[in-house]
């Protein structure tokens, strides 16, 4: 009898454990972490290499993210900060967390507090902790839309 000590992965590399669970042969016993319903299911912290040293983001401290061109620029409550990973990836693995409002630009759906019509008749985010309105897209203003009623409802 073999066993596999599942505390050695973190939730989020639970493919990790499967491909290890795989290769062992006979009855597998699996022993579980009592911690591990009060650790959070992903990692939510951002980290990114600047000059050498490591610099990390926490998730809920972001207010936005945007694309250029191979990177991503994270705008968080103390600055910036460039990491080298796709919108698409942060998308599908925060959907809770983080709405697309155009292509190129993903928002916290903490931080939305609404949508401005400009002059120019592009319709624009307004997020709490930024001073920037960010354009929002013909295709994704349904879905900020939807965002603002939910929030408008659960605050009731």
């Amino acid at each position: 009898m073999k066993m596999l000590d599942t505390t050695r992965y973190r939730p989020s590399t639970e493919h990790a454990w499967l491909e290890a669970a795989a290769t062992l042969e006979g009855e597998l016993i699996m022993h579980c972490d009592p911690d591990l319903a009060s650790r959070p299911e992903r990692d939510l912290e951002i980290r990114a290499y600047y000059r050498g040293e490591q610099r990390s983001v926490l998730l809920h401290d972001v207010i936005y993210l945007r694309a250029d061109q191979k990177y991503v620029s994270v705008h968080h409550l103390h600055g910036v900060l460039l990491v080298d990973r796709s919108l698409r990836a942060f998308e599908r693995e925060f959907p809770d967390l983080l709405l697309r409002i155009h292509r190129n630009t993903l928002v916290a759906r903490s931080c939305l507090r609404g949508l401005h019509k400009h002059a120019d008749g592009a319709m624009r985010a307004v997020l709490s902790g930024c001073s920037e309105h960010l354009i929002v897209s013909r295709r994704h203003v349904r879905a900020v839309l939807g965002q603002l009623a939910a929030v408008a409802a659960s605050s009731e």
